[in-house]
């Protein structure tokens, strides 16, 4: 009778029919048991007998409420044993439902198969292998310890399990995210069906075709974001609302980097991505055990000689040992010279961005980068086998610094940098110019979908010339969609290619077009812009136009800009500004007739100053926005907002997003809540916000906060941040540790604030070690206002970025900026994007010329600007210097 076997509607019935049989209990019985249960949401359960005999007979799949209250009569009632039954029941009511293409059931899945590291071996085989538990060749796998966060991540998969949802675990490489990702998967979804896409192109071919009940699991998340054409946010979200189940881990430096907005100027190739990790709720692993977690290992340790050796060893965390990941450090460090040249290429090749698996010819023409001369020159025939062989040798069974990438039987088409080993160079290497043989080897073997990352790499470390040339077989291969076009054309006019920039203008490259007009005219080439213009270049027209108005020729300008209004919105916006400035109003007013957007806004805007409320009306029923628009303005300026309403009702029913942001203020001011209800009900974002608005103006704090709990609960997040803040303000606590409790990430964030607020350090200090990130957050910034620097520094220590980055700024308040540096450079170099932002400022305000250059070496974001900044300045102050000698 054991549920957990049950798979079908007769073996369900059969089991609950011996159930009832060992409670000896008639159908009679059954009844007058379910009748004195207690009432559930005030209605009394109940099981007539003509219910039972169906269930028994297994006539039907049953409701869950019939089969509860059936348990419940024969006296089972805790939820830990109605879980299986429960679980059973699902079995039974989804064993028809089709099998998508290449998914296994999450209990039939197999962990190393998702990512599971092997663990290092050992003499002695736990327990559970000597007894052949793992029944699938498995016993390499240590037993699970678990872990702090585990709770959480169960609950938020139990969350997304009743309405769909994505959840990402970030951790460092080794720290176990995939296997305690892997365990509550397997706890929470055991019966869903489990798809693991090889590459980014097999999600998209899903996303086209979703089946219900399955989890995708995308372990390491940058590398399926990386692929060409990465993962659509919006395909994301229409699996999320269709009620699947995302599970994904990602490395922080990763996570950190694309949610990261880009740098003024910069293409925003991340902008994707950033949305995409807005929809995941996500949990932080910590890069090593505490102290319950170490308490659970020692349980544990007699039964699994691995665990006991890992917590033996003192230099590396516990998940680390397990991975084998300190022995690939020294495997590295103390390899014969060919052999480390070779891993040491293969380090930097996917330092700088080359994630395919690298060639034999990369290795091959890079590695001699990293050798003396005399040991190129004295290099053995057999050099590069027996380097390779070296590198590719296994640890401890585990892994090894280069994995072969396989090709087919018997193939090897190149070899993936172990991730242990791979962050591990980050942060020691991270100084480390590339040798000019492993920038040309990168240029000359790299695979095509690693070109946009290598180059945007060169750019960031000032190897301005191997970013040309990558870039340019990038706009060369048609990789317009990813902005190389652009990147090319800023690296072109940037570094002096102003002759390739003019060609690539002149065979239709419209973003080198666009750059060579802006130099142009920055240099005041007046008559090149005027051929360029005279030979039909739009952005020599409209940059010659910009020239004529600085130097005071408007009436120049305006042929210019009116010979590419209609096709360009920077020509269209200056030549309707410039219409009004010379008081051309007709030729505004035509353009404004004949559809003209930004001709419409100023006309309207002119008309309104003028006080014209009949013309700007008479253009309103004509169907003119701008003036509709500005019209409600005017009318709502004079306190005439009943008349201002009807004006905007048609355009934000026609899904004008500004009309129906007015037009629930309006409404909201003048009291119309069953508008604004109706509105709202018809998913008007901007009138939930306003009815809630309202509510809490006129003293109905208790209503607002159930409407919003309400939309909260349907997954509306606007709802849920702004149910947070109401609840905070108005001292509804308890409702708001429940939320943050259940998941809600936004009423976690909103009671961290309110604990730092009120300086509750205690319970701060409490949800930020059971794995609140907001906590963490907040309780990191709360320590360094109250100065408490031996707190921070231990948590910094133990992996906290927060910590280490309030630290560093109270270090720098306190003017131990020296101490700082130190610091940030560790949390910045692993993707905190504060922590780099504050490095480079401290550098630069203490004009630390060679620090900044190694940081452009490291490619940390905005060295390259600031290095400029300091150099320049500095160069004004030897002027100055000489000047005054």
């Amino acid at each position: 009778m054991d549920p957990t076997e049950i798979s079908t509607l007769s073996e369900l019935a059969g089991a609950l029919e011996q159930l009832r049989r060992e409670r000896s209990l008639s159908l009679r019985g059954l009844a007058d048991a379910a009748a004195k249960l207690p009432k559930q949401e005030e209605r009394q359960p109940a099981l007539p007998k003509a219910t039972a005999s169906d269930l028994l007979n297994a006539r039907s799949v049953p409701e869950a409420e019939t089969v509860v209250t059936f348990l419940a009569a024969c006296g089972i009632h805790e939820k830990q044993a109605l879980r299986p039954w429960l679980q059973a029941l699902e079995r039974v009511a989804t064993q028809h439902q089709r099998r998508p293409p290449g998914t296994v059931r999450v209990r039939d899945s197999r962990p190393r198969m998702l990512g599971v590291h092997a663990a290092i071996q050992t003499t002695q085989l736990p327990e559970c292998a000597q007894s052949g538990q793992s029944g699938q060749g498995e016993s390499a796998l240590p037993l699970y310890v678990p872990r702090d966060f585990d709770a959480g991540l169960r609950t938020k998969l139990t969350l997304a399990r009743q309405q769909g949802g994505f959840v990402l675990l970030s951790g460092d490489s080794s720290v176990g995210k995939t296997r305690a990702l892997f365990e509550a998967v397997q706890a929470v979804l055991p019966d869903w069906w489990l798809l693991h896409p090889c590459d980014a192109e097999a999600l998209r071919e899903f996303t086209a075709h979703p089946s219900g009940r399955t989890v995708v699991w995308l372990d390491e998340l940058q590398d399926y974001l990386d692929f060409a054409g990465g993962v659509p946010a919006g395909r994301v979200r229409e699996l999320i609302a269709a009620g699947l189940v995302l599970v994904a881990t990602c490395w922080p430096g990763e996570h950190s980097k694309r949610v990261a907005l880009p740098e003024e100027g910069r293409p925003d190739r991340y902008a994707n991505d950033r949305r995409l990790l807005r929809l995941a709720d996500v949990l932080h692993v910590p890069p090593t055990f505490s102290v319950h977690e170490r308490r659970r290992a020692e349980d544990l340790a007699g039964t699994d000689r691995r665990i006991r050796l890992a917590l033996d060893t003192p230099d590396a965390g516990f998940t680390q040992v397990m991975a084998a990941g300190p022995e690939l450090i020294r495997h590295w460090e103390q390899a014969p010279a060919y052999a480390k040249a070779v891993i040491t290429a293969a380090l930097d090749a996917r330092r700088v961005g080359a994630h395919a698996p690298l060639t034999c010819g990369y290795l091959e023409a890079a590695a001699p980068g990293y050798l003396t001369g005399q040991q190129q020159a004295t290099a053995p025939p057999t050099w590069l086998d027996e380097a390779l062989r070296y590198a590719s040798e296994q640890l401890h069974g585990a892994t090894s610094a280069l994995i072969h990438a396989p090709g087919g039987m018997g193939q090897v088409i190149g070899y993936r940098v172990a991730d242990y080993l791979h962050q591990h160079a980050l942060r020691v290497r991270r100084f480390e110019y590339l040798p000019d043989a492993a920038w040309h080897a990168l240029i000359d073997h790299h695979h095509p979908d690693d070109t946009q990352r290598i180059a945007e790499n060169a750019d960031a470390r000032g190897c301005g010339h191997e970013a040309v040339i990558l870039y340019r077989q990038l706009a060369d291969n048609g990789g317009r969609k990813e902005g190389s076009t652009v990147s090319l054309a800023h690296l072109l006019a940037e570094h002096g290619y102003e002759e390739e920039l003019r060609t690539r203008a002149d065979n239709g490259d419209r973003a080198a077009a666009l750059r060579l007009a802006h130099l142009l005219a920055e240099h005041g080439h007046e008559e090149e812009l005027l051929t360029r213009a005279n030979n039909s270049d739009q952005y020599a027209s409209i940059s010659l136009a910009g020239l004529l108005v600085e130097q005071g020729r408007v009436e120049a300008a305006l042929p210019l800009l009116r010979t590419w209004a209609d096709d360009d919105y920077r020509a269209s916006i200056k030549l309707a500004e410039l219409l009004v400035e010379c008081g051309r109003e007709e030729e505004l007013r035509t353009r404004a007739d004949n559809g003209n957007w930004y001709a419409s806004i100023q006309l309207a805007e002119l008309l309104a100053g003028r006080g014209h409320e009949e013309e700007l009306r008479s253009r309103a029923e004509r169907g003119d926005r701008a003036a509709a628009h500005r019209l409600a303005g005017l009318l709502a300026e004079q306190g005439r907002i009943e008349t201002a309403i009807p004006l905007l009702r048609p355009y934000a029913d026609d899904g004008d997003w500004y009309a129906a942001s007015r037009l629930a203020e309006l409404l909201a001011k003048r009291g119309h809540e069953e508008e604004l209800r109706t509105r709202a009900g018809n998913g008007n974002w901007y009138a939930a916000n306003h009815l809630v608005q309202l509510l809490v103006e006129e003293g109905r704090v208790e209503a607002a906060i159930l409407l919003l709990s309400s939309r909260a609960d349907r997954g509306d997040r606007y709802a849920a941040s702004r149910l947070a803040e109401l609840l905070a303000e108005h001292g509804h606590g308890e409702e708001l540790r429940a939320r943050a409790d259940n998941g809600d990430q936004t009423a976690a964030l909103r009671l961290a604030d309110l604990l730092a607020e009120h300086g509750h350090g205690e319970e701060l200090r409490a949800r930020a070690d059971n794995g609140d990130e907001h906590a963490v957050s907040r309780l990191a910034k709360l320590l360094a206002v109250h100065g408490h620097e031996e707190e921070l520094r231990t948590r910094a220590d133990n992996g906290d970025e927060y910590a280490a980055f309030w630290l560093a700024e109270l270090l720098a308040i306190r003017g131990r900026e020296e101490a700082a540096i130190p610091l940030l450079r560790t949390h910045a170099y692993s993707g905190d994007p504060r922590a780099a932002n504050l490095l480079i400022q401290l550098l630069a305000k203490r004009k630390l010329l060679k620090e900044l250059e190694r940081e452009v070496t490291a490619g940390t974001p905005g060295a390259v600007d600031a290095l400029r900044h300091v150099r320049r300045y500095a160069s004004n102050e030897q002027v100055a210097d000489d000047s005054s000698s």
